[in-house]
């Protein structure tokens, strides 16, 4: 959230009810969200298949079937016989004040980049693109091997949507980039009967002059900051923003259906992304610590970072568990999926699921193979996401306030406690933190309301919008698996409890939602949890759906080399939590 939404003053009367909508690659969802005893409240939820898409080729469609359904559950008239959004409510309680609409159904901005050094602003611009949904379709840099001609080929092939061009320290050497600028300026004269690209420049600020002059009387040429102003210094804020804006211009509002919702939205249509970013940051704000939120769609997978004065975005176009799952062959080893899987799966099996997944992206799970492999398959998505994290690389996943977790992967899993070790499998945080499931999809509505309502969404929270699936208590630290790492004494009204817990164990201690206990927590000498080494700590914790999780494991994680010691080393783990 920016500055500018902080410091805003909402323009939403107190007694305001809210529609959000999320149009999804595959569903869309609609939420209702009023005053009931006193407070805001989640209302009642629609869902129906997205139909942006053939053979529909209109968003509004199954935007009006998922509005229908909550007239359905509440009895509340929402439309009117045209099938027009009814706003504001009327005496009669039909219709709704505002209307907001998050969107990730557009298709990604196929983006071909331009660049100097891939080690250095190729690095950088791939840490902007991941920010919003795109692809990388090509890339031209010094190291490419292509002649000129081939180059210019390759742009009229992929026929881009944007040219992104980087490169160059500002007022640096700036020869070379101009050489790559002039052959995009050849290949865009040769697009002359097809949809020209836009171009983004954000490199050596010396050149922007020459590179508009070159290039902006064949396409539409935006600036932002050099994002590597110096080789040490990587600044992508800005390129961000100007990314968003262009993605939203080409994509999101080339929707068929969007102008309607335009007409009915009480603010801007925003991508999903930046609304869970949104949302996100509130959070780190409410906690004041880092809050990390995991998306695992079916066409896209997404990992936001936050504290209260830095957030991180990163979007992956190429993975998800759909039709890009056959993408992580190519991003991770298939070996690194079964290492997840606690019985005989062949690595052949593995392979065939991914394809199956990128034919049939719809399908679930019909075996217990199937859903060991999904779940292996969702954590090394999420590995993945944290390799393209600079917050991860700088400071691991230390000392977490809060983790929250979207996608059916996640939240329709068999059992809660499922769902709770993929996240602690994959993330492998250090801290004292709740775990957070969106089960209702409503983490996009809340974040677009935030910026506008944020009293709305305090109370939402309280009434019960997300599952709180209990508190997690990971020590940091090393020593000898099986040594004692823990002495953990537990009060609460039902038991008094007393564990030592072992280095490389993973402990449950149910407490169920609105129950609370007071534990004692004292680290042997060796082990942190997060006040210093070996220094004690007593603290009050509410249950939730599946409890208190103890997680003694080591940072990084260790499997055996042995075969069978590794699937019962992991079969163990999910038996700990009831899996």
């Amino acid at each position: 959230m920016t500055a500018e939404q902080h410091t805003q003053t909402p323009d939403i009367t107190p007694q305001a009810s809210f529609l959000v909508a999320d149009c999804g690659t595959i569903h869309t969802t609609a939420t209702l969200f009023d005053i009931a005893a006193g407070s805001y409240r989640l209302i009642a939820r629609g869902k129906a298949r997205t139909t942006a898409f053939s053979p529909w080729n209109d968003l509004m469609e199954g935007l009006r079937q998922a509005i229908r359904q909550i007239t359905e559950i509440t009895g509340r008239t929402l439309l009117n016989e045209k099938g027009i959004l009814i706003r504001p409510t009327r005496p009669n309680g039909s219709g709704v004040d505002h209307f907001l609409l998050t969107v990730s159904a557009a298709p990604p901005l196929r983006t071909l980049l331009v660049g100097l050094s891939e080690d250095v602003s190729l690095v950088s611009a791939r840490h902007a693109l991941k920010t919003i949904y795109a692809e990388e379709i090509d890339t031209f840099s010094l190291t490419d091997g292509r002649s000129e001609t081939r180059q210019i080929a390759a742009l009229v092939q992929t026929q881009p949507d944007l040219i992104f061009i980087t490169g160059g320290t500002d007022h640096g050497a700036n020869e070379r980039l101009l050489q790559l600028v002039e052959t995009i300026r050849l290949g865009l004269n040769i697009l002359t009967n097809t949809k020209r690209p836009q171009v983004l420049y954000a490199g050596n600020i010396a050149l922007r002059e020459k590179v508009s002059e070159l290039l902006s009387e064949h396409v539409s040429v935006q600036i932002a900051e050099n994002i590597r102003p110096t080789l040490d210094t990587e600044q992508i804020h800005d390129a961000s923003n100007v990314l968003r804006e262009i993605y939203d211009d080409l994509k999101v509002n080339a929707l068929p259906g969007i102008r309607e919702a335009h007409e009915w939205s009480s603010h801007p249509i925003v991508p999903t992304v930046t609304a869970m970013t949104a949302i996100t940051d509130y959070f780190a704000r409410v906690h004041d610590g880092p809050v990390i939120t995991v998306d695992l769609g079916s066409n896209s997978a997404s990992l936001f970072t936050a504290t209260p004065n830095y957030h991180e975005t990163i979007v992956r176009s190429d993975l998800g568990l759909g039709r890009p799952a056959k993408n992580l062959l190519r991003e991770t080893g298939v070996e690194n999926i079964a290492r997840w899987i606690p019985a005989d799966v062949s690595l052949d099996e593995i392979r065939d699921f991914l394809y199956q997944k990128s034919q049939l992206p719809q399908t679930v799970p019909l075996s217990q193979t199937d859903l060991y492999v999904e779940q292996a398959v969702a954590r090394e998505i999420i590995r993945c996401l944290l390799v393209d994290s600079q917050y991860y690389k700088a400071h691991r996943l230390t000392h977490v306030r809060q983790i929250l977790a979207c996608g059916s992967v996640l939240t329709n899993a068999p059992n809660p406690a499922q769902a709770v070790l993929m996240l602690l499998d994959a993330l492998q945080p250090v801290g004292i933190f709740p775990i957070v499931l969106d089960k209702y999809g409503v983490l996009p509505a809340l974040g677009a309301m935030a910026a506008h309502h944020p009293v709305a969404v305090v109370q939402a929270l309280e009434g019960g919008a997300l599952a709180h699936m209990g508190w997690v208590i990971a020590p940091m630290g090393s020593g000898q698996i099986g040594q004692k790492a823990l002495a953990v004494d537990i009060v609460s009204e039902e038991s008094d409890l007393q564990l030592e817990v072992e280095y490389g164990s993973i402990e449950i201690f149910p407490l169920g939602p609105g129950k609370t206990a007071e534990i004692h927590l004292t680290p042997t000498r060796g082990f942190d949890i997060g006040f210093g080494k070996g220094k004690s700590k007593k603290v009050t914790l509410y249950g939730g759906t599946v409890g208190i999780v103890i997680d003694a494991r080591p940072r990084p994680l260790q499997f055996p080399t042995n075969e069978e010691e590794r699937q019962s080393l992991v079969r163990q783990w999910r038996w700990y939590l009831g899996g």
